[in-house]
């Protein structure tokens, strides 16, 4: 009987797990979204406080993709402007002496 009529299977339910839960990145993201709202109220006292008379209570800071890297340009930066003026200042004062010791020799 076998032959004629071949067993045939039942499909196999829908039995949905997913495979991969990141707890990390649940936790990271509630804390994002809290420092967010932290940040944004501290923007709305600052506007309303200019003076500075609050005390801060709690310090903020995020960490994103990018940071470190945004962090590392700003400084390159700063130390490009720094080292233009010292360059710039180098060749200022020699040439002020360029001019001092012409001046005193002719």
């Amino acid at each position: 009987m076998s032959v004629l009529f071949p067993k045939v299977n039942k499909p196999r339910e829908w039995d949905y797990r997913p495979i991969y839960y990141d707890e990390e990145k649940e936790a990271r993201k509630k804390k994002l979204a809290r420092l967010q709202a932290l940040r944004e109220q501290k923007e709305s006292d600052e506007r309303l406080a200019m003076s500075g008379e609050r005390e801060k209570s709690e310090h903020v800071t995020t960490l994103h993709r990018g940071s470190f890297r945004e962090a590392h340009e700003s400084q390159t930066r700063l130390r490009s402007v720094a080292e233009h003026k010292s360059k710039l200042g180098f060749w200022i004062t020699l040439l002020l002496l360029l001019i001092f010791v012409f001046y005193f020799l002719l």
